[in-house]
């Protein structure tokens, strides 16, 4: 499992950096800056982010628009997320070198089936399918733990909100390749700080 932490200001990479964090993901939704003024500052790779105001970003524009943005990010991320309305651009990602992390964010947690299918969907345009639900009963996060723990290939599961927020910590026990933290701001309810995530997983070794 890798640590990720999501930033929403360029200023805070070199901390963030040094946090010992194995990812960091730039949410290019929260922020505006140059690619190459942001990229060469650091060694950690990134995690390029263009968030949908329909998955929980500020990015509200059409999928030909979502490529202008990313595009110029390409030479710099080791992944890409990808919505699945902007998955028409995943082979143009690749082609850049990037990997493809399918993303999807749902305000509930769907029925085995239905998490099933979605998980296929998003595996077949992307490296990593990523699915963040918010599970509203303990029941709904074993149906998200169960698909972890069951993924044919890799998979990055998570969950949003609080009342159940330590989900967060067991998709990553159960098999998620990912578990995304913050570094002061958080970009979903529920994260925890990268230092926060780090104590967590030295104490349950």
């Amino acid at each position: 499992m890798k640590t990720v932490v999501a930033l929403t200001r360029p200023a805070d990479i070199d901390a963030a950096a040094g946090s010992g964090a194995d990812y960091i993901e730039l949410r290019i939704d929260l922020f505006h800056a140059k690619p190459k003024t942001v990229c060469q500052r650091c060694d950690v790779p990134f995690i390029v982010t263009l968030r949908s105001s329909a998955e929980g970003g500020e990015f509200s524009g059409s999928p030909a628009e979502w490529w202008k943005i990313v595009e110029p990010w390409c030479p710099y991320a080791a992944y890409i997320d990808i919505e699945q309305r902007f998955s028409a651009y995943a082979d143009e990602v690749r082609t850049r070198g990037p990997g493809v992390i399918a993303s999807l964010h749902l305000p509930d947690t769907p029925d085995a089936d239905t998490l099933h299918a979605c998980e296929k969907r998003l595996r077949a345009y992307g490296n990593i399918p990523k699915m963040i639900t918010t599970p509203h009963s303990k029941e709904d996060l074993l149906h998200l733990l169960t698909l972890t723990a069951a993924a044919a290939g890799p998979i990055c599961t998570g969950t949003m909100g609080t009342d159940l927020r330590f989900g967060r910590v067991l998709t990553g026990l159960f098999g998620s390749e990912m578990v995304y933290c913050h570094f002061g701001t958080p970009t979903a309810e529920g994260q925890y700080h990268i230092n926060e995530m780090q104590e967590i997983l030295r104490l349950l070794e």
